[in-house]
């Protein structure tokens, strides 16, 4: 009985309105792709800086 109470309390499944619709477990899939697509971007090499 106790893991009913937890379950309908914490729904890893159901949409969170604070999360923008999304389910905890979509939030936090995207939380880490968008973190991947941005260390991606900071990857780009550098240009040396040209000097006369």
């Amino acid at each position: 009985m106790g893991n009913r109470v937890i379950d309908g309390f914490y729904n890893p499944r159901r949409i969170q309105k604070r999360l923008g619709y999304l389910s905890p477990i979509e939030y936090e899939e995207k939380h880490y792709a968008d973190q991947a697509a941005a260390e991606q971007g900071n990857l780009k090499p550098r240009q040396p800086d040209l000097t006369c």
